[in-house]
């Protein structure tokens, strides 16, 4: 799914640029980036960050649940540290994106 979003994403960014469209128009790629991150972000950390706000993980044998609190809170804190580099990294390449001229 990353790469993907990144590929659809660079593709956005190579239409915008082509066609001169006006800079705020350019907007909407923050949302391809945004799960491009995502995507990239837990494969990198081996984290699906919607199994860990449930409490769940998939060993390759099934979900199932945590059943260590501690770990569940590693797993949660882990899962927020990936939104947020993704919401950082998708802001940061939509600034440049707009910026571009």
């Amino acid at each position: 799914m990353g790469i993907a979003c990144l590929a659809a994403s660079a593709a956005l960014v190579f239409v915008f640029v082509g066609y001169d469209a006006p800079r705020l128009a350019r907007v909407p790629v923050f949302l391809p980036l945004w799960m491009a991150s995502l995507g990239l972000f837990q494969a990198r950390a081996s984290t699906c960050i919607a199994l860990a706000s449930r409490g769940t993980c998939n060993m390759d044998s099934g979900e199932r649940p945590v059943d260590d609190e501690r770990s569940v809170a590693r797993l949660r804190l882990q899962a927020r540290r990936i939104h947020r580099r993704a919401l950082i990294t998708a802001a940061v390449l939509t600034v440049a994106v707009v910026a571009f001229p």
